[in-house]
């Protein structure tokens, strides 16, 4: 066996990477316009100093490299524009920029993203974090009460209502909230969150354009959201036979709504420079992801989509491991994916079950 080495993404495909990241642009479009038209005035910060960062570093770091601004290619530009567009979409809202704290956090979340998360690895290709998901990690470990404390607040689609407050997520930590959820308003945008976390037909629209031009493989998003949703509907069951008013089904859709996780699933765990090669190992690795996202909102009641993501990111090599790289499944394949799934199942339900104020 001939091993050839190349640069990331490892995907068979007729058109170049400059398409590829065209087709995660325009994918974005209709969140990113969706967060213009509903909050104007957050999108009109966030957006473009995100953007502005990523380019400013990404073009620093090719001249500092190359030592030649003629290999600042269009590819560097798009994929600059993708990282600042996502972390943009990762934000609050609005965030207080009177003190002019929220343009501290827009740019050192998203130079902190590209340089620790891509460039310091060599740039486009070679990276093994997602930058947008490091980024964002990183603000809420020095930030966390700042953008929590802010008022998230989003506008609702047709009516254009507003609701501020903590996040849709945050309110369903006490599990008995659930049952008063509006669930057909978290669908369409009408509770508080992030910019791209609202209005999920945007989010399936780019979900549909990236499975229809294959920019994604599908079996990423599907083993990463797949496997929230089977360990939510695990939790759920328990919950309701702790808490009888708290439907299983309720409990379940209520998680899939709510936070990041359908935005992260389509548009972060997805991104094929940091996840493995073959496809057993692109499931492996979604169902990892998922678990860890779980494992996250169940212990800790909060959201958990970049951590996972980037905890993710870090077996992704460990997956391309030659004896592990295959596109066709082993054994041991299947034996990872069952240990995997069997685990996070027992410790949902033991967390659940013991860990005090689990259940409220």
């Amino acid at each position: 066996m001939e091993f050839v080495k190349q640069s990331a993404p490892h995907i068979k495909r007729k058109d170049n990477l400059m398409w590829m990241l065209l087709n995660v642009i325009i994918a974005l479009a209709p969140t990113a316009i969706w967060a213009a038209v509903v909050t104007p005035l957050a999108a009109l910060r966030i957006f473009p100093l995100a953007i502005a960062t990523c380019l400013l570093c990404e073009f620093l770091f090719v001249i500092i490299t190359k030592k030649d601004p003629k290999a600042f290619k269009i590819e560097n530009i798009l994929s600059s524009i993708i990282t600042g567009m996502i972390y943009g979409l990762c934000l609050p809202t609005e965030m207080s920029w009177d003190n002019g704290m929220g343009y501290v956090v827009v740019i050192f979340g998203a130079a902190i993203g590209i340089i620790l998360g891509k460039l310091v690895f060599g740039g486009l290709g070679n990276n093994i974090f997602n930058p947008a998901a490091l980024g964002m990690v990183v603000v809420r470990l020095f930030w966390g009460g700042f953008l929590s404390s802010s008022t998230a607040s989003t506008g609702g689609f047709i009516d254009g209502s507003i609701v501020a407050g903590g996040t849709s997520l945050s309110y369903g930590a006490t599990y008995s909230n659930i049952a008063n959820a509006d669930f057909l308003g978290m669908f369409l945008g009408r509770a508080p969150g992030a910019l791209g976390e609202g209005f999920h037909i945007a989010i399936l629209v780019g979900l549909a354009y990236l499975l229809i031009t294959r920019t994604i493989d599908w079996r990423v998003f599907v083993s990463y959201f797949g496997t929230f949703a089977v360990l939510m509907l695990v939790a759920g069951i328990v919950v309701q036979t702790q808490l009888p008013t708290v439907n299983c089904g309720a409990f379940l859709l209520y998680q899939l709504l709510s936070g990041g996780i359908l935005f992260g699933a389509v548009f972060m765990i997805t991104d094929p420079v940091t996840g493995p090669m073959g496809g057993p190992n692109r499931v492996l690795f979604g169902i990892f992801g998922g678990f860890m996202v779980a494992l996250i909102r169940i212990v800790l009641k909060t959201e958990g989509v970049a951590y996972s993501i980037l905890f993710a990111n870090m077996i992704a090599p460990v997956l391309d491991y030659p004896s592990w790289s295959s596109s066709t499944w082993k054994k041991h394949h299947f034996i990872s994916a069952g240990i995997i799934g069997v685990f996070g199942i027992l410790l949902v339900v033991l967390v659940l079950l013991f860990k005090k104020g689990a259940i409220a």
